[in-house]
């Protein structure tokens, strides 16, 4: 095997192997339109033209041997001599010998299409929100609509859209409500989230549970009628209060999550100006939903 065709060939295997670790920290919404499939072919496909051409490689470059040298023998012409035809001080030309069969490279492919399948494996295999059984999804589903339905003070459906059809990493949404209507949909990890909580009793992790409250709170608030980002975030934050606490928080725990949420919405809503809540937004304003209450939100 040609050495500079070897060392081509270890590149490539790494830039495959970086391509898969890549696409194992990818987001789901973006593993899941991708047929994990190809890449396991492009590797498999890599390692046969390396066989495959190597042999056809070796065929073309290693050279027929010869026949077997039928002149005379060093001890022939020691003791007769030579004739004038006969120079044995002529170097004969070296021949080429093929290296053959090398197990190593064998090692290499297998180790490294193993290495790939079992990456892959794992990254294709259901997480998250897909993990979940159809019978726990119906269910969870069911929770989010009746909380919806309870700010929106109309009968609501909470969608978790799995297709990402409408909400996810390319719509750049994590939850869309029509406004002052009876649909909402959600991003299968903002499902998963509130099913950990609400069926599961878990709380993956601070952040991502008081988003997950956040987002379904701040939907609902739009089915209620509302229009403007910014006051649905700032109704949000208050009613997700109460939805932490149906879902199985302490009404401490869940107050804490939603005044983290209000804290951080300048920064979360980055250049999305209209997503942050107004002046009003505050314990006695004009935006509070409770203003004869202590605490806010």
């Amino acid at each position: 095997m040609n050495v500079k065709r070897a060392r081509y060939f270890r590149a490539a295997r790494i830039a495959v192997l970086v391509l898969v670790v890549a696409f194992f920290l990818l987001p789901y919404d973006v593993r899941s339109w991708f047929p994990v499939w190809l890449l396991f072919l492009a590797a498999l496909a890599l390692e046969v033209d390396f066989f495959v051409g190597g042999w056809l490689q070796a065929r073309r470059e290693t050279p027929v041997a010869e026949a077997p040298d039928r002149g005379p023998q060093q001890r022939d012409l020691s003791d007769l001599g030579s004739w004038d035809y006969w120079d044995p001080s002529e170097p004969t030309p070296p021949v080429v010998v093929d290296p053959g069969f090398r197990w190593i490279h064998v090692v290499e492919a297998v180790g490294v299409l193993a290495v790939i399948a079992v990456l892959l494996y794992a990254a294709s295999r259901p997480r998250g929100w897909d993990a979940v059984s159809a019978k726990r999804q119906v269910q969870t589903e069911t929770i989010l609509s009746n909380e919806a339905s309870k700010i929106a003070r109309h009968p609501a459906t909470v969608t978790c859209d799995d297709e990402g059809e409408f909400v996810g990493f390319v719509q750049d949404a994590d939850g869309l409500a029509e406004v002052g209507g009876d649909q909402a949909f959600l991003t299968p990890e903002i499902c998963d989230t509130l099913y950990q909580l609400a069926i599961k009793h878990r709380v993956q992790s601070a952040p991502r549970t008081a988003r997950a409250i956040a987002v379904l709170a701040h939907e609902a608030w739009h089915l209620r009628g509302e229009v403007n980002e910014g006051l649905a975030n700032c109704y949000g934050f208050q009613s997700g209060v109460q939805i932490g606490q149906n879902l199985g928080l302490p009404r401490s725990r869940a107050r804490e999550l939603m005044r983290e949420q209000l804290a951080t919405n300048a920064s979360d809503s980055g250049t999305k100006v209209a997503y942050r809540v107004p002046s009003s937004c505050r314990d006695g304003a004009s935006s509070d939903l409770r203003p004869t209450e202590p605490g806010f939100p």
